[in-house]
């Protein structure tokens, strides 16, 4: 399963930017959206910055995101395996 999230921009150079989420700093590649700029809120997924969103946006999909997380681990909503073979 590919699972995309939110970020924030921390930085960009020539070979793209680096995204931090929930205190975690990785690499995108910004070669789908390449006018994003350090502080902008994105969705990153497969390793790559996918769009924009606005601070509204980011912020309901952490509540969401939380939330899922929340009940997966009190066994409300059964936990699925993630396989990396559903990526593409």
């Amino acid at each position: 399963m590919c699972v995309s999230y939110p970020a924030r921009v921390v930085a960009i150079d020539a070979a793209g930017a680096t995204v931090e989420q929930d205190g975690r700093r990785r690499r995108a590649s910004l070669l789908v959206t390449p006018d994003v700029v350090p502080g902008d809120w994105v969705v990153v997924g497969a390793g790559a910055v996918l769009r924009r969103l606005d601070p509204a946006e980011a912020d309901q999909m952490i509540e969401t995101i939380a939330a899922a997380i929340a009940a997966t681990d009190a066994g409300q909503v059964p936990a699925q395996e993630a396989r990396d073979d559903q990526c593409p």
